[in-house]
């Protein structure tokens, strides 16, 4: 009996630990945004092995815009991964990238001069996740860069 009760607790400690230290820290390997009115999509790519421990340990997180000079404020958009939302952890995770898209409205978007990302957010019994910041770069549109060639009238 008194070896159960020095396992139990031990593992109780265990818990504690791991409830409150564990954090998952993803690496952003980029973030872009293009306007689609009335929102801001943000799209952000992330490794496949980065989704698959999000998926396995049924991390929950958000995609928070902020300034990327401010350590305050932030505004969280829930993101889908696949057209999967990610509360359902049914995403998939194929390839070497996945990319986690959010919408945030385009007033809200605006107000952030120098606009950063980063994931944040946790499960209820296995950890926290939180990124570090990535820059947003802003996409202009389609490209519109092709010019047919004339065709010239024969003489």
């Amino acid at each position: 009996m008194k070896h159960l009760k020095s396992i139990a607790g031990f593992l109780i400690a265990a818990a504690a630990i791991c409830i409150g230290g564990c954090q998952f820290r993803p690496d952003v390997l980029s973030a872009r945004s293009h306007s689609e009115s009335p929102d801001e999509v943000v799209q952000v790519t992330l490794s496949s092995a980065d989704a698959k421990m999000i998926k396995s340990r049924q991390l929950y997180f958000s995609l928070v815009i902020a300034n990327c000079t401010e350590d305050a404020g932030g505004f969280p958009a829930e993101p889908t991964i696949g057209g999967q939302p990610v509360p359902n952890f049914s995403f998939p995770t194929d390839g070497d990238t996945v990319e986690i898209i959010a919408r945030v409205p385009s007033r809200i978007y605006a107000k952030y001069s120098k606009p950063c990302v980063f994931l944040q957010g946790g499960g209820y019994f296995s950890g926290t996740i939180k990124s570090s910041k990535a820059p947003i770069v802003r996409e202009s549109g389609p490209n519109n860069s092709f010019k047919p060639n004339l065709l010239r009238k024969s003489a």
